[in-house]
């Protein structure tokens, strides 16, 4: 988003209330992960004007010199701030840090009130928020339907829209490669929205779960782009956005997805082989021809 609409979303949702947020380099990379109140993610562009240096402000200053603008991305609001530290520690978690050579962020710390060392009762806590089935709220919803999908994953990439700002996507600047995390982000929207797996179906980046409006995250969407699992249908407003699948990416999306799961949802069709077993007899009263 642009400064301009974050300001505007401030004025309207986040006043006095505390937010998580994010810098983000021209492509839509994140940079920074902080947290703050009122106008506070706007400070460090003004910081970047004096003479402090750090990795993040050399990131401002060489945007700034490029001829372009940082963006900004709200995460989340809340009314408490030890819930907003919890988040801005499990989204540089999530994201990674570049120091630490775990992702692209320049943080130096942690996050949570600036503090590098994280207790394992905070850790636990991090981690049931971001693939927890246990998680409380609608991130738990979220969790428990997308795991059934995908055990095995350190984030879950689809999130509450109440926990969640979706922006316009578009694909991610470093090359990806399909993975079975990116095909379960796409399977767990097909079948909230009773889409079926074909050449041409498109699935909608926002789906609808026990009440609960998830969408895929931003992250998972700009990967699952860059790596070919799909082609973007723009949308008037970020959350209308939506996928297309030729039939490669159909076949590719199987592939690294549970058959029998798909088909048990309906959103997978068998094909004649698995329809009738050739194993089966034919009543007796059937045609000569379809005895063979």
């Amino acid at each position: 988003m642009t400064k301009a609409e974050i300001a505007q979303l401030l004025s309207t949702s986040g006043s006095g209330r505390f937010y998580v947020y994010l810098l983000l380099r021209p492509d839509g990379t994140p940079f920074y992960v902080g947290k703050g109140k009122e106008k506070r993610l706007f400070f460090h562009e003004r910081e970047a004007l004096g003479d402090g240096r750090s990795h993040k402000l050399n990131t401002i200053r060489a945007i700034s010199r490029g001829g372009q603008q940082i963006g900004y991305e709200i995460v989340a609001f809340y009314e408490d701030q030890s819930e907003c530290h919890q988040r801005e520690v499990a989204e540089i978690r999530r994201i990674g840090r570049h120091d630490l050579k775990t992702g692209p962020l320049t943080n130096l710390t942690d996050g949570g009130e600036g503090t590098a060392g994280l207790s394992e009762e905070t850790k636990k806590r991090i981690d049931a928020e971001l693939h927890g089935s246990g998680a409380p709220g609608e991130r738990g919803i979220a969790n428990r339907f997308f795991l059934k999908l995908c055990e095995d994953t350190r984030s879950v990439p689809v999130r509450p829209a109440s926990l969640f700002l979706p922006k316009a996507l578009k694909p991610h600047r470093q090359s990806r490669a399909p993975s079975k995390r990116m095909a379960a982000a796409l399977v767990a929207s097909a079948i909230a929205n009773r889409v079926l797996l074909e050449p041409g179906c498109v699935i909608p980046r926002k789906l609808f779960v026990e009440g609960t409006i998830l969408f895929i995250e931003n992250g998972a969407c700009a990967d699952i782009l860059k790596a070919g699992m799909a082609e973007l249908v723009p949308g008037q407003q970020a959350d209308d956005e939506r996928f297309v699948l030729d039939e490669d990416a159909v076949q590719r999306l199987i592939a690294l997805s549970d058959r029998d799961l798909l088909l048990d949802a309906g959103i997978l069709m068998p094909t004649i082989s698995q329809q009738v077993s050739p194993n089966s007899a034919l009543p007796s009263d059937a045609p000569q021809a379809a005895r063979g």
